[in-house]
């Protein structure tokens, strides 16, 4: 089965905004210039569209460091960038980013992931949580959606009445998810059945420890809801899974991570005028021949 992949450019919707009839126009206007969706087929929808629909952010410069965020902050630079890091065999790229992250920010940040998701996920040395800071205005930060499952059945059920199309509607993070053995692990605070999650940075581990035994290791982007036509239930979790990582990569090139952010605007903060005027592709169409 061969799956075509084509992303589905969006402009850059406000905090409060609403992500469904952002979708229905984009969408609508790609089916008129010629995409060949059906139903059955995938709509692949970024967690962060989402949860900038919800006003899902919080304002890192409002938190105050204590000891845990400190503690936190110490263990990612110098535990992880100089010890774990390299036993684990993480990128040597990611080992220098987390070697020169600032001291400011992170320790705002680590406090935001430990009142809002907990320590367990600010142990982890980066992409805590699911809590986003790239492609978010100012000193935000971005939360997973409040209930992906809900926004993904609302979008399906809105599709569906205005388009006719009985699509899959797949919501993902970048995040990733692992296979440890026969396991499949993140870690996130959600994903799809078949997929454990809830246990932070031990996700994390276990998936790291899975590529250096050679039983598992990286598998790409995770899914955290999944609804719509029925058709999804006769695919394996490989296939969701798979299905998931095309998406991710095929999404329009963007600032993905905050160091990429710091190298290329020379700060950790980023303004909404610059946010509106870098392309989006926050849905991904898949379809299959």
């Amino acid at each position: 089965m061969e799956i075509t992949a084509k992303p589905i450019r969006t402009r850059y919707i406000d905090r409060g905004e609403d992500f469904i009839l952002e979708s229905i126009s984009s969408l609508k206007k790609e089916i008129e210039n010629g995409l060949k969706i059906k139903d059955g087929d995938f709509l692949v929808v970024s967690e962060k569209f989402i949860a900038t629909s919800e006003d899902n952010f919080v304002d890192e410069s409002l938190f105050k460091p204590k000891f845990l965020a400190y503690f936190t902050y110490y263990l990612s630079k110098y535990c992880w960038g100089y010890i774990l890091g390299p036993l684990l065999g993480t990128r040597k790229d990611r080992i220098l980013n987390l070697r020169k992250i600032p001291k400011k920010e992170t320790l705002r940040h680590k406090q935001v992931v430990i009142e809002n998701v907990g320590l367990i996920y600010a142990l982890k040395p980066a992409s805590e949580g699911g809590i986003d800071l790239t492609n978010v205005p100012g000193t935000y930060a971005a939360l997973l959606p409040k209930n992906p499952e809900k926004s993904a059945e609302n979008l399906y059920l809105k599709i569906k009445s205005e388009l006719g199309l009985d699509l899959v509607i797949m919501v993902i993070d970048t995040d990733a998810t692992y296979k440890f053995f026969k396991w499949y692990v993140t870690a996130l605070p959600i994903a799809i059945d078949g997929i454990i999650s809830k246990i932070g940075v031990f996700g994390y581990i276990l998936g790291k420890f899975g590529k250096l035994l050679k039983n598992g290791g990286l598998c790409g982007a995770t899914p955290l809801a999944i609804t719509g036509n029925s058709i999804y239930k006769t695919y394996s979790l490989e296939k969701l899974l798979d299905i998931a990582e095309i998406s991710d990569n095929s999404q329009v090139p963007y600032t993905k991570s905050i160091h990429d952010l710091m190298k290329k605007y020379k700060t950790f903060e980023v303004t909404v005028d610059v946010l509106k005027e870098m392309e989006h592709s926050p849905l991904v169409a898949i379809s299959f021949n």
